[in-house]
């Protein structure tokens, strides 16, 4: 059944294919109390421009308003309050001239509505010695200044009036701080620490310190963001893995732009790189945490693993077989990681397909040439390199092997227990950037392995910035 545009004397119905009809506001189910106030408000004032009291608030949701009593043709959003479409303001049906006056007449009247209705008020009463003809003079002179302008100026305001316009400024500074909350600017996160926490995994004094290293690398590029909203997209991607559509609806711009500033981020890892060192002796050995201490002294250089990033399945069968990992029964990509016994990451290796050993990693990623005669290697059993640590006068230590044996020797099992205890620091590192940076738990898009701009991927430029702010985090490895 056809239904008449809800307007007073609206005869179009919803046959009308030339037209558009749209719903009342209503408020949702399980949403914000902010977006149903918003609709709430938008349906009140829709509900007020048909100055109809024939209709209830609960008929509304059955009636409809044409687009012809829309500027654009169109409702505006809820949240766009100072669109004039917000609100139908054309042919409501009841703004007509009934009588037979004309157009001067007409225009008499309506400045006659304007002084009624803005007709200025006094702070103080009038002091009683005030004649009528001074009353009357002033009356004049503020209806020819109405009738040249149109518009009346109230110069003098009551107490009323005051405490008004403070509640306004209240509201908007209120509406102001709602916007910045929704628009992932630095006036977002004042005095909110631990929200940005979540969304940059680090703290605003860290952040700050980042963004003034890699500032002139970043205002070339996209300027509909800000330096600090660009910085703040990229981590926002490494901490959540959110995908790029969803951080273009968080910052108002598109997928590709998203895409794109986070490319223009990571490249700049270069730029603070130099926070993943390897420390020199002296630093090791005087700051040596007391349990790497107690069982191989103050000789432990580094402790090496390797861990692997999920990937996409490649469609090269070439590609597909280097990246099967057996270990995961996945196609990934493996990373050489090298820690100290204070818990920092001193090496970050390129990235290698899955089906690498971890030997092969190791021997080819210039890992070894950083020992010194003397120092002591820590390893899972899988590193069989003790003849490649031994060619730079350092000793390898890992688990012991029962391969051949019916069981372990008793002191190669102390030895294991101790090896074990200490080794197991390198994985809570690895632990600590996984759950950190939920981008490194995978599968990564395989485009992400494609080289850019001669340089290495942009897999391992995501890893190597994870490694990079996780050393400004504090260390798992208690120095006790």
């Amino acid at each position: 059944m056809p239904t008449l545009c809800a307007v007073f004397e609206g005869f179009n119905k919803t046959t009308n294919k030339n037209l558009s009809f749209y719903r009342f506001p209503k408020v949702w189910k399980n949403s914000a109390s902010d977006i149903n106030a918003l609709l709430l408000a938008q349906r009140k004032s829709w509900f007020n421009a048909l100055h109809r009291s024939d209709v209830t608030d609960k008929q509304l949701d059955h009636m409809r308003i044409c687009s012809l009593h829309f500027k654009m043709g169109k409702p505006a959003h809820y949240g766009d309050t100072k669109n004039s479409d917000w609100t139908p303001t054309l042919k409501m049906g009841y703004i007509k001239n009934r009588g037979k006056a004309t157009t001067p007449n007409l225009l008499r009247y309506k400045r006659a509505e304007k002084r009624t209705l803005f007709r200025p008020t006094k702070l103080f009463e009038e002091s009683p010695n005030n004649n009528l003809d001074d009353q009357h003079n002033e009356d004049e002179k503020y209806e020819d200044i109405n009738d040249e302008t149109g518009i009346s100026c109230n110069t003098e305001l009551t107490m009323d009036n005051i405490s008004e316009l403070k509640l306004l400024k209240d509201k908007c500074d209120q509406l102001q701080r709602d916007v910045n909350f929704f628009n992932f600017s630095e006036n977002s996160f004042l005095d909110r620490p631990t929200m940005f926490t979540y969304y940059a995994g680090l703290t605003m004094d860290v952040f700050k310190l980042i963004l003034e290293s890699i500032k002139p690398g970043l205002t070339a590029s996209n300027q509909r963001l800000t330096e600090f909203q660009k910085l703040l997209l990229c981590l926002m991607k490494l901490r959540l893995n959110l995908p790029f559509k969803g951080l273009g609806f968080r910052f108002n711009i598109t997928c590709a732009t998203a895409s794109m500033i986070f490319r223009k981020v990571i490249i700049l890892e270069h730029m603070f790189k130099r926070l993943i060192y390897w420390p020199n002796r002296e630093a090791l050995r005087s700051t040596m945490p007391q349990s790497f201490f107690n069982v191989f002294g103050n000789s432990v250089a580094v402790i090496l693993d390797c861990f692997e990033i999920t990937i996409e399945k490649p469609s090269n069968l070439k590609a597909r077989a280097q990246s099967w990992s057996s270990y995961k029964n996945k196609n990934t990509v493996k990373y050489l990681i090298a820690t100290t016994p204070q818990g920092s990451i001193s090496f970050i290796s390129v990235g290698w397909g899955g089906r690498t050993s971890d030997k092969y990693i190791t021997d080819n990623s210039n890992l070894l040439n950083k020992l010194l005669p003397g120092d002591v290697v820590l390893a899972f059993r899988g590193f069989t390199i003790s003849e490649s640590v031994g060619f730079h006068c350092a000793t390898l230590k890992t688990p012991g092997f029962t391969k051949g044996l019916p069981q372990l020797h008793p002191c190669t099992i102390e030895e294991t227990r101790k090896i074990a205890s200490v080794r197991i620091h390198v994985e809570r590192v690895i632990g600590f950037t996984r759950s950190k940076f939920k981008i490194l738990n995978g599968p990564v898009q395989i485009t992400t392995l494609k080289n850019q701009d001669d340089r290495t991927c942009l897999l391992d430029s995501i890893v190597t910035v994870c490694c990079i702010l996780t050393n400004m985090c504090n260390s798992v490895v208690p120095v006790t």
